[in-house]
């Protein structure tokens, strides 16, 4: 009887461990799937670039790959300076033809590919300029002076690279002597005309171009006063209007309290387009004496400041040998020295 008793007893034991071994593992698998699912744990990818996976090295070796990498990395940098200094020679090459121009300096023997090598260090600008039927120092010295304007305007207006397209610089012809339409420019030149006068009608047609086709604004309304050859052209918030109405109530009418103490020159009388672009050229060319001039009109103090701001007070040159006289208007600021 006992010894029954006790089987029974010990086969209720047995039975009671493996529930509770059942029961432990049931809980520990439920544990770990409630882990996953609520923490989120998501699988690693390596992205392996260029589908080479990186291959095991010894120490040696990757201090070799690293000393490999420094070298390539001084050397860049050597190159990009040597490219620094690159720009910086193409710029005095530039302004040492501008200047040899303006002295009216003759080429020496050694100058004969200084043409070629000026358009290949500004392509762009050599592309857009034709220059026919002149001396091979009268083309490279025109080139150079077209050059060296064109980068000046873009550096404060950037859109004229896409705006320009064509400069022609020719002798002169039995048409007029230059003229600015759409995107380009044609300058007939006149034999007696010396390379600072050359600049400083290229100055003033190359604001037309400005005036007309980069000073522009988005308004859908149109100007009915200002018009370009009678046609509505100008949106009534172009900031070239706010030059314009300082003296003139439309494209050809000027006001009648303006007199000649408000101009830079008589040829002003012209229209809106020339006024604008006769100041043009005596700000960037005859900077000093249009400040004189200013001082002495309070509409010529705006027309100053109006070009300035757009140039960040940056200009080519001052005119200091000239000797202001009070009043004193030119006929032509292109011929101001002459």
């Amino acid at each position: 009887m006992r010894i029954k008793k006790f089987n029974i007893v010990f086969i209720n034991n047995m039975k009671i461990k493996t529930l509770i071994k059942i029961g432990i593992k049931t809980i520990f698998w439920f544990l770990t799937i409630c882990f996953i699912l609520f923490f989120n744990v998501k699988e690693v990818n390596l992205v392996i670039k260029n589908n080479n996976i990186m291959p095991i090295f010894s120490v040696k070796k990757i201090k070799q790959i690293k000393y490999n990498a420094q070298i390539k990395q001084n050397w860049n940098k050597k190159k990009n300076k040597k490219n620094t200094i690159s720009q910086k020679s193409k710029r005095i090459f530039l302004l040492k033809l501008v200047i040899s121009a303006f002295k009216k300096k003759h080429f020496s023997a050694i100058d004969k590919n200084t043409y070629k090598k000026l358009c290949n260090y500004y392509k762009w600008r050599c592309s857009i300029i034709e220059v026919d039927e002149f001396s091979y120092q009268k083309k490279t010295y025109y080139t150079a002076l077209t050059i060296y304007l064109v980068i000046f305007v873009n550096k404060y207006l950037p859109s004229l690279k896409e705006t320009l397209e064509y400069i022609k610089i020719q002798p002169e012809k039995k048409w007029r002597r230059w003229y600015a339409w759409h995107h380009s420019i044609i300058l007939n030149v006149k034999k007696s005309m010396d390379y600072k006068q050359f600049f400083e009608v290229l100055t003033h047609e190359l604001w037309h171009i400005v005036d007309l086709w980069i000073l522009n604004w988005t308004s859908i309304f149109k100007s009915k006063k200002f018009t370009e050859f009678w046609k509505k052209a100008f949106a009534k918030d172009d900031p070239s209007l706010q030059f314009y109405k300082l003296c003139w109530l439309s494209e050809n009418v000027k006001k009648a309290d303006s007199f000649i103490s408000d101009f830079v020159s008589w040829y002003w009388m012209t229209d809106t387009f020339e006024d604008f672009a006769e100041s043009f050229n005596m700000y960037i060319n005859h900077n000093r004496v249009f400040r004189q001039m200013a001082s002495e009109s309070n509409i010529l103090k705006y027309k100053y400041n109006f070009i300035a701001k757009l140039f960040k007070w940056h200009y080519i040159n001052d005119d200091k040998k000239f000797l202001y006289k009070s009043h004193f208007r030119p006929w032509d600021s292109t011929r101001f020295n002459n």
